[in-house]
């Protein structure tokens, strides 16, 4: 211990406690530049993880709005599919039906015509046993 004393806030301080003070001073300025440094790393991920998120995120709205219009493409062309089929069963129906009425009134035309064939044969059948 030497005999030079120092004034430090009212108190007296040995050269070898100014020493220790000065000393502690610089480590916690360098600890202090390092932590400033540690956040200016840590805000340029945070900047660089920021513009990753925003990218992403602009990446998966369009990827979001691509799958959408192609759920709607396949819908619209389910839709007319099945329209298309709609009609057609309509059409096939409504020949069916038309086909089916000109077969009764052919079948009526026949049996009024076979009837009176028949009552014609039966009168002569008649007219020949008596």
């Amino acid at each position: 211990s030497s005999g030079i004393n120092a004034e430090y806030g009212g108190s007296s301080l040995t050269v070898e406690q100014v020493f220790e003070v000065q000393e502690r001073h610089a480590q916690q300025a360098s600890q202090l530049s390092s932590t400033a440094l540690h956040v200016q790393c840590l805000q340029a991920e945070n900047e660089k993880l920021s513009q990753v998120i925003a990218a992403l995120t602009s990446a998966h709205k369009t990827e979001t709005e691509t799958q959408k219009f192609r759920n709607l493409l396949v819908f619209r062309q389910y839709k007319d599919y099945h329209e298309d089929m709609r009609r057609e069963m309509a059409m096939r129906y409504e020949q069916l039906v038309a086909s089916c009425v000109q077969d009764a009134i052919f079948l009526s035309s026949k049996n009024a015509e076979l009837t009176a064939e028949n009552t014609e044969l039966k009168k002569k059948l008649r007219h020949f046993t008596m």
